[in-house]
């Protein structure tokens, strides 16, 4: 590195980047300056500093709106990780140093939280046993926007496909699920031990609604098998956990990512669809560039160790 390059990387600060990024963020000045709680002029200048750190302009004028440039987006994606990195520390260390009391916010389906989740926590709570959780469920896309605001920790979900993955989101893979039909108990498919989309065509359906990761497996592998004929839906859910409870008020056969054997399933009677839908990973889902603490790194280990010897 010359010397030059070192009084640049020595002139940056932590509250230039972070104040950079809230600027970014919250598309202007004004909105950053209510969220730091700092007067704009202050931010607009440390901003101006980092552009005369980087030899580059960051945001430009559009009307009486600011945009980032290219420039602006490249180092965005650079400097948000090391935040979030930096960030992180003073758990880590905390919980190192003080041996603090850990707090976790998790982030999870319904499904999952009634399905898998009971062992991995009571094995999690005896291992740290002051540790504080707060649960709440959501979907996908909600619990990605818990994490990159901060409002949750770790979010278990079902892996999105790469364009449905929000920017700044991490993850780490935890167990497979396959996709089953899931049948009322006295229902006619039942005699058959193998079923098709082409055997459902004709059935009421209960599918996740159009933005679930299942909806869009369900329809591609319809598109992908040639199936013309137009499926019966009569309703759509939110999560599989609902799903079933349709199928079980009699409303028609479910199409989910589960287990065949698991809680949720043990009052309704289920095919594997997975060789014409195929499976899906479950996934654990951070901040990109956060470190997690060790209680936080057990819990995803838990996760992963258990839901996998279902």
């Amino acid at each position: 590195m010359s010397d030059f390059e070192h009084l640049r990387t020595d002139s940056l600060t932590m509250q230039q980047i972070s104040t950079f990024c809230h600027v970014y963020e919250c598309g202007g000045y004004a909105g950053a300056a209510e969220t730091l709680g700092l007067a704009g002029p202050t931010l607009w200048e440390q901003v101006k500093t980092l552009e005369k750190i980087y030899q580059t302009k960051l945001f430009s004028r559009s009307g009486r709106n600011i945009v980032p440039t290219p420039s602006g987006n490249a180092l965005y994606e650079m400097l948000r990780p090391l935040l979030a990195s930096v960030a992180s520390t003073f758990d880590r260390l905390a919980e190192q140093v003080e041996q603090s009391t850990p707090h976790l916010r998790l982030v999870t389906g319904s499904r999952m939280m009634m399905e898998e989740l009971g062992a991995p926590l009571f094995r999690f709570q005896k291992k740290f046993p002051d540790a504080k959780m707060r649960l709440r469920t959501a979907d996908n896309a909600t619990a990605q926007r818990l994490i990159l605001e901060g409002h949750a920790d770790l979010a278990l979900l079902i892996e999105p496909p790469q364009n449905l993955i929000a920017d700044g989101i991490d993850y780490q893979s935890l167990y497979p699920l396959e996709y089953l039909a899931a049948l009322p108990p006295r229902h006619r498919l039942i005699r058959q031990q193998r079923l098709t989309l082409q055997d459902l065509s004709d059935e009421p359906l209960i599918v996740g609604s159009a933005q679930t990761i299942g909806r869009k497996q369900f329809e591609q592998a319809h598109f992908r098998l040639g199936i013309a004929q137009p499926t019966n839906i009569v309703a759509e859910t939110d999560n599989s956990a609902v799903t079933i409870a349709c199928v079980r008020a009699g409303l028609g056969i479910g199409v989910i990512a589960s287990r065949a054997g698991g809680q949720l399933t043990r009052h309704v009677k289920t095919r594997s669809l997975a060789n014409e839908i195929g499976q899906v990973n479950v996934v654990a889902a951070f901040r990109k560039g956060r470190q997690l603490t060790n209680a936080l790194q057990s819990l995803v280990d838990l996760i992963r160790d258990l839901s996998s010897t279902m």
